[in-house]
């Protein structure tokens, strides 16, 4: 019986002030040892996560945008049996979400309301400054295909009718650590659910784990037969009750660090 591990990146895998996941070593040897695949699940774009994967030795797909798209090395014997597109550079590509010019023109109808900024509007800059990422990654992060993160200026006040406004233009709304992500067509669950079903083909006993620390990380935790909650930066948990939810000991990567050797070890 095999295991894949599912693992969302900022604030979980990776901290949410440095961006670093040194504090996770010790699980990423020991799932690498132990031949455990790891599937990067992020509202990250594309062009933010390739290199990460690449960094960390990494050989299965992984799902970018919260869901929106589902990106597998072209070599991957996975890539059988779906539509699979082309995607460049030694990559192939499941589309689930709708494309970010679709989004984009959707959220412009209610978005003046509210005034409320994407990551459209903003420079690559503005997007550093926010976000505490460099130029360059800053860059990388404003190469939306699926999904738009949007800055809400009155948060707490504004929240229930941005959400109402944007179920209205057909839009989900799902909040993240920083942001509110707005996409159409796909969310992590379903991109989840369909990458467990190719390794499923392989093995029919297959149990799946997920980690995660915000509410945009729900569907993915409610996808899987063992879900972890790592705490966020502060030591507060997201206000998420789903059923076998393992409440990480630790936040960031020390919290996923520990959560993933003792579930290598329960299985040892």
């Amino acid at each position: 019986m095999g295991l894949v591990v599912f693992s969302d990146l900022d604030g979980t895998l990776l901290d949410h002030g440095t961006y670093s996941y040194e504090k996770a070593r010790p699980a990423l040897y020991a799932l690498q040892e132990k031949s455990v695949p790891l599937i990067l699940c992020s509202s990250k774009t594309r062009a933010e996560m390739i290199p990460l994967w690449y960094e960390l030795e990494l050989s299965h797909p992984f799902i970018a945008e919260n869901g929106g798209g589902v990106f597998a090395p072209q070599d991957s014997i996975l890539t059988g049996g779906l539509p699979w597109q082309e995607a460049g550079e030694g990559w192939r590509m499941l589309a689930l979400g709708r494309p970010v010019d679709e989004v984009r023109g959707k959220f412009a109808l209610f978005q003046g309301r509210f005034t409320a900024q994407g990551f459209g509007d903003f420079s690559d800059q503005e997007v550093a400054r926010l976000t505490g990422l460099n130029l360059a990654e800053a860059a990388l992060a404003r190469r939306r295909e699926f999904n738009e993160p949007v800055l809400l200026p009155y948060a707490e006040k504004q929240e229930a009718e941005f959400m109402a406004a944007a179920a209205r233009a057909g839009l989900t709304v799902t909040k993240g650590g920083r942001f509110y992500h707005l996409l159409a067509g796909a969310d992590k669950g379903r991109a989840v659910k369909l990458v467990s079903g190719l390794f499923r083909g392989q093995d029919p006993d297959l149990i799946t784990a997920a980690l995660g620390d915000a509410l945009n990380d729900a569907p993915m935790l409610a996808s899987v037969d063992r879900p972890f909650l790592v705490a966020k930066y502060d030591g507060t948990y997201a206000d998420l009750d789903l059923p076998g939810l393992v409440k990480a000991p630790g936040s960031g990567p020390a919290g996923w660090n520990r959560s993933v050797l003792g579930l290598l070890e329960e299985r040892a």
